[in-house]
């Protein structure tokens, strides 16, 4: 039997047949009346119907609604369509499959009906206080690599009035669980797989930059692992690391379910440790250059992950250095001199990052003008994530990288 679970407050699973417990963790959360929230993809592929087959083979549940949402359709207004489908057949609980954003206006949602509060537009003051709580029973299941919102306690909501994305914080917002289906993942096309694969990266390469994290000696593959749910230790980040290159141009090249849900697995480990510092520097860029430019959030991507290379490179050696081992191997980390192996992992990462920029993405660069570089510092100052990061912030040196 293969079965993996993990916990920070949402409990992941990863199983052959995990989408044949969502029945029985409702049940077991109290759940009777399902809304069931996903994409017109998922419904083409026969996924949806799946997903209500295996919530209905249980007598006590039945679905009160299903919201087929647009995975690139930003706006307070998707929550206002949530909230009425939600209301309007009495339903008691959540199951959510799709990408980031999809989930992420699904956990929004969530913080709204738990709290009463029907504008989402409060919780973007800090100030906001939570009156009386209702339980609301929430499955999120990615339906591609994931971004770590499946597993955290962020949602990424564009504020309509001031044209820029906000994130929210709290413990409400978190899923109770989390399921992994590799059969699921690969129904992904190839540039989501790129993407996917470069969203593990990032967050990989935060967890190096992003925290001040004391080096654990941890069995990357052990049955369980235990770590802080404050911090990216460097065994957490190795997961995701190791022949990460390697393992993602050749599923890339050979998809199979097999290993797209390895790769699912590893991105589980990463999710679970970004709950304190929510998306990262890297993440948080990427999202105010996607607004400024009026691109999809992947193509901003690849030049945010260069900017925060670029931001850490002096400050981050050691750190840099300790990454090579896991990225590039053993036999590449030793044969280089110790002042040139975070020079050669930038390199080797930096290379990584264009080859499936270029492959996968093919659009044209995405240069920022000076306005455009002020936007984006503006936008991200109503970032909590940057506002809470662990490094200085430094506008000036940030703007002239952008």
């Amino acid at each position: 039997m293969n079965y993996n679970e993990f916990s920070n407050g949402t409990k992941i699973i990863d199983s052959k047949n995990s989408i044949d417990e969502i029945s029985t963790i409702l049940v077991g959360l109290n759940a009777s009346r399902v809304l069931l929230v996903g994409n017109t993809r998922l419904e083409y592929h026969g996924y949806i119907e799946k997903i209500k087959k295996s919530i209905e083979k249980q007598p006590r549940l039945s679905i009160g609604a299903v919201y087929l949402g647009d995975d690139l359709t930003d706006g307070e207004n998707i929550l206002k369509d949530l909230y009425f489908v939600y209301m309007s057949n009495n339903c008691d609980s959540i199951v959510v499959c799709g990408s980031g954003k999809l989930i992420d206006y699904t956990k929004a949602l969530k913080l709204m009906i738990s709290t009463q509060v029907k504008d989402v537009r409060k919780f973007y003051n800090s100030s906001m206080t939570a009156r009386e709580i209702i339980y609301i029973p929430f499955i999120a299941l990615p339906s591609e690599f994931g971004s770590g919102n499946e597993t955290n306690s962020t949602a990424v909501i564009f504020d309509n009035e001031k044209g820029l994305s906000r994130n929210l914080v709290d413990g409400l917002l978190s899923p109770d669980y989390c399921l992994i289906d590799g059969e699921l993942i690969s129904y992904m096309d190839t540039k989501m797989t790129a993407y996917g694969i470069l969203e593990i990266f990032a967050r990989a390469i935060d967890g190096f930059t992003v925290t001040y994290a004391t080096p654990n000696t941890i069995d990357a593959f052990a049955d369980y692992i235990e770590l802080q749910t404050s911090s990216i230790s460097d065994g957490f980040c190795q997961v995701a690391l190791t022949g990460l290159k390697r393992r993602a141009l050749s599923l890339l090249e050979e998809p199979t379910v097999d290993r797209y849900r390895r790769m699912e697995i590893k991105s589980a480990y990463l999710s679970k440790g970004t709950d304190s510092s929510g998306q990262g520097l890297i993440q948080c860029a990427a999202q105010a250059i996607a607004d400024v430019k009026g691109i999809e959030y992947h193509m901003a991507l690849p030049k945010a992950i260069k900017a925060v290379f670029a931001y850490n490179v002096d400050s981050c050696k050691t750190k840099y250095a300790r990454c090579l081992l896991s990225f590039a191997g053993w036999q590449i980390y030793s044969e280089c001199k110790q002042e040139e192996r975070h020079t050669l992992f930038v390199k080797l990462a930096l290379d990584f990052i264009d080859l499936l920029a270029d492959r996968y993405f093919a659009h044209d660069k995405v240069e920022l003008n000076e306005e455009e570089k002020q936007a984006v510092l503006n936008a991200m100052a109503f970032n909590i994530n940057v506002l809470n990061n662990p490094r200085k912030f430094n506008a000036v040196v940030f703007k002239t990288l952008l």
